[in-house]
């Protein structure tokens, strides 16, 4: 059996996604609609990448709305650094000691349900080992416990706002700023829940990125506010064993696959998590494993991120992401390419790593590295051994095998060649219990997706209405 789909594409260190029922805050009232797709002559998405955030999983640009340098327990985000290999100095930035980080906690102990769970390099055949181990999903909910300063709703941006992260362009809050504050939907929108009922929820994938998520719920007091801490007192329970994947382009009927789920390892304890069920091909990196994946694609993402950078720059933020590095690190990490940093700017470079050139974008230098992975980044490239297709399966998106077994043949990758990152046409619908005993009144529901790939949560918040 084939996967169908040409061949995938990862934004580097960048993945991003979204609730879309209940309908988020962060969607600003935008629906799925020629406006919205990707390549849109008339786009909704961001001023300063028109174009760049749309589709399923990005609609009114919510999936903008996250947290970068989340550790699994880690109580801090520290809003900076999207690393595929964090160091010991990234935890340090979280408020953390890598060194007394405890173990993963995902499958409660349990070996085999933890390889069930996991979602990255499940077999530990990366060159780096078991490099995933302190990211967000190994432990899930873990990260963010007991600060509370933890946005259960996100952040515009996902960072600081002197980081070189692009914001929203639709915002109604500042970049940097929680998504606690975006106003709330007209009332028209709210969904509305009957305690003691099955409802359904749906999310979908702008860019893939691994791990897993789950569903809670916060009753509104008196003055508004949203915390974790309230989200944590009512993770819901999802009712059914199965996901429904739907195809918004009507080129596939609905249908269920069985998603795996656990309640072991979870914070708060038997919270209910259910893996990603889109798994992307199996190196570090995600793509082109082996070097025979999409090389066009990777250049094309390294300039978007390049952009980014100085798009931040001309905001007049003087974003901290060029660090010096010796010429063993060159490439480890798509911003490793740099050995002198310059001084008019944090990004400005003055030495870049060998097979890398200089170039120019106004008064900033940066480096390019060539067509396909340079020869310091091969490793981010390696294929695993275990291919975890099923007899007789290929694909054209993924050469060298998937990170773990498809559940369906375009259930794979990052993003789909042609369209792009929010080229995913599915949604991943679950069914969920209403605890019977919840008051009515005006909630909020927060969807959480911990990575695995990289120390990133991200969050979408609906106002609901809850009837007796």
């Amino acid at each position: 059996m084939k996967l169908t789909v040409s061949a995938c594409l990862l934004e580097m260190a960048l993945g991003h996604g979204n609730m879309i029922n209940p309908r988020p805050r962060s969607s600003h009232s935008q629906t799925f609609d020629e406006a919205n797709k990707c390549g849109s002559k008339h786009p909704y998405s961001n001023a300063t990448q028109p174009g760049n955030y749309c589709g399923l999983g990005c609609l009114g640009e919510a999936c903008l709305y996250y947290q970068i340098g989340c550790f699994q327990g880690c109580g801090t985000c520290s809003l900076s650094g999207k690393t595929l290999y964090p160091l010991p100095s990234d935890v340090t930035l979280a408020g953390c000691d890598a060194d007394k980080l405890p173990e993963p906690t995902l499958g409660g102990g349990n070996a085999t349900h933890e390889h069930e769970m996991r979602s990255y390099n499940i077999d530990n055949q990366s060159w780096k080992g078991d490099w995933t181990k302190w990211m967000p999903w190994r432990s899930p909910g873990l990260a963010g416990k007991g600060n509370p300063k933890f946005q259960p709703c996100g952040v515009n941006s996902g960072a600081l706002a002197s980081q070189p992260e692009p914001p929203t362009s639709t915002h109604d809050v500042a970049n940097g700023a929680p998504g606690t504050l975006l106003s709330m939907l007209p009332k028209q929108e709210w969904s509305t829940w009957k305690a003691g009922s099955v409802v359904e929820a749906e999310w979908a994938i702008y860019a893939n990125h691994g791990g897993g998520y789950n569903y809670r719920i916060c009753k509104y007091d008196g003055d508004g506010s949203l915390t974790e801490e309230c989200y944590q007192k009512t993770p819901l329970e999802f009712a059914t064993p199965e996901t429904e994947i739907r195809y918004k382009d009507n080129s596939k009927a609905p249908f269920n696959i069985t998603s795996p789920t656990t309640n072991v390892g979870t914070f708060p304890a038997g919270s209910q998590w259910r893996k990603s069920p889109v798994p992307m091909c199996n190196c570090d990196i995600g793509i082109n494993c082996g070097g025979k994946g999409d090389e066009v694609a990777v250049q094309e993402a390294q300039k978007r991120v390049a952009d980014y950078s100085f798009e931040a720059m001309v905001r007049g933020g003087k974003p901290s992401g060029c660090t010096p590095v010796t010429r063993a690190n060159c490439g480890i990490d798509y911003t490793d390419n740099c050995m002198k940093c310059g001084n008019s700017s944090a990004w400005d470079c003055e030495e870049c790593c060998p097979g890398c050139t200089m170039a120019k974008k106004g008064d900033y230098a940066y480096c390019q590295c060539g067509k396909g992975p340079s020869p310091g980044k091969q490793g981010m490239y390696t294929s695993y051994k275990n291919s975890h297709f099923r007899p007789g399966q290929t694909s054209d998106l993924c050469p060298s095998g998937v990170q773990f077994p498809t559940f369906w043949d375009e259930g794979a990758g990052a993003g789909v060649v042609g369209k792009g990152f929010g080229g995913f046409m599915f949604t991943m619908v679950d069914y969920l219990k209403v605890p019977a005993d919840l008051p009515a009144g005006q909630y909020s529901v927060s969807w959480r997706w911990d990575c695995e790939e990289t120390p990133q949560v991200w969050n979408s918040c609906a106002d609901i209405s809850v009837v007796a």
